[in-house]
């Protein structure tokens, strides 16, 4: 459960905000949203695949972070162990609302874990200067949110885009674990790579001047992470 807020300087003058990963922190999961814009840089350290989701866009992509639900193989004791962050992870505790005229605003969930109040004995990251004015790290975390609601506002289109040339296949993941056991994953979907060959230079094209040619390629490219995340599962 979340409890969003309109974020304010003078309620919330003495929060912190713990931006390190942990599973205390709420990071001990197996997959999180990953926006098209952000494939470039996710695609070299984790799979990207495709979930049914409910509503009508239909499906989101995903990176995997484990083989198993709440299975994060890259956490470790000294924190997080790669050089990316899905954006939908690094905005945490904050979202993004709506003022009575649509206006949007910065929320934040105030049962997130990540959340301590000044004197509270935990260290974190102040929102506002003495002063009221926002601090550097606040300053990021709106810039941040602006970046993934634009990019949130276009994943309807690749979707569809998608969609439109049955391009979205489902396929399962099975691998052996150690000692021999048997680990699977299902309801995942990637890319169809014979009808992606298929389509006509037509349609290519378009799909290159809407932007989702090159994420396409990234996602079918990022697959080549599914062996080191075996691998990672392996060591654990």
């Amino acid at each position: 459960m979340s409890r969003p807020t309109l974020l304010d300087n003078v309620t919330h003058r003495d929060l912190r905000v713990r931006p390190e990963r942990s599973a205390a922190l709420g990071d001990a999961r197996h997959y999180a949203l990953a926006l098209p814009a952000e494939f470039r840089h996710l695609q070299a350290h984790f799979p990207i695949v495709f979930q049914h989701v409910e509503g009508d866009v239909g499906f989101q992509p995903i990176v995997l972070f484990g083989l198993q639900e709440g299975q994060n193989l890259f956490l470790t004791d000294a924190g997080w162990d790669a050089t990316a962050v899905p954006m939908a992870m690094q905005r945490e505790p904050f979202l993004i609302g709506r003022a009575s005229d649509d206006t949007l605003q910065l929320h934040i969930d105030m049962d997130s874990p990540r959340i301590v109040r000044l004197g509270e004995g935990e260290a974190g990251t102040a929102l506002f200067m003495p002063h009221g004015g926002f601090s550097e790290y606040l300053e990021q975390v709106v810039r941040l949110m602006e970046s993934l609601h634009e990019q949130a506002q276009n994943l309807p289109a690749f979707i569809e885009a998608l969609m439109s040339h049955q391009l979205l296949e489902p396929f399962v993941l099975d691998m052996e674990m150690p000692g021999g056991q048997q680990a699977r994953l299902t309801g995942l979907f990637t890319i169809n790579e014979e009808r992606l060959a298929s389509l006509p230079g037509s349609v290519l094209e378009v799909l290159s001047q809407d932007g989702h040619l090159m994420p396409i390629f990234l996602q079918i490219a990022s697959l080549s992470q599914l062996p080191m995340l075996a691998e990672r599962a392996a060591r654990r």
